[in-house]
């Protein structure tokens, strides 16, 4: 099984971070019968893009055969990838990787069914959308219609 960590700076004392796509590198964990046997410490060059940078980090855990995601949150971009390929995505943020893939192999951690914040852009009325109810001709002296302007 392979396990991805979203890390700062990488390795299996890092703390997992909050954000999925931004973070800077993963810990990418290899179990072997219920036990680390290896890991390594990718870049994720992705993590300062414009835009795209979940859509990207996701599809590197593809290039990387990844089974499961270690992360905090995620945007839904990102979940549809991963969930599109079949990789498992588990909430372990704060907790040092060693600890996390130890509580995932014991079913200890709560799997991410959805990604953070919803999908969809609101287009509700919201502040500034309302119909405003202000009165034309408000605020206009009243004057003596001498001179020009």
């Amino acid at each position: 099984m392979r396990i991805a960590a979203s890390t700062t700076k990488g390795g299996l004392d890092d703390i997992i971070t909050d954000v999925f796509g931004r973070a800077p590198c993963f810990t990418i964990v290899d179990v072997k019968n219920g036990k680390i046997s290896s890991f390594e410490i990718v870049k994720n060059e992705s993590a300062t893009a414009s835009g795209g940078a979940g859509i990207a980090a996701s599809q590197l855990m593809v290039e990387k055969d990844v089974d499961v995601v270690l992360t905090g949150m995620l945007g839904p971009n990102a979940y549809d990838v991963l969930t599109a390929a079949g990789i498992e995505i588990y909430r372990a943020a704060g907790m040092k990787v060693s600890e996390a893939v130890n509580r995932l192999l014991n079913n200890e951690l709560e799997g991410i069914t959805a990604p953070s914040g919803g999908k969809g852009r609101g287009m509700g009325l919201g502040r500034g959308m309302g119909l405003g109810r202000g009165r034309r001709g408000m605020g206009r002296g009243i004057g003596r219609g001498r001179g020009r302007f």
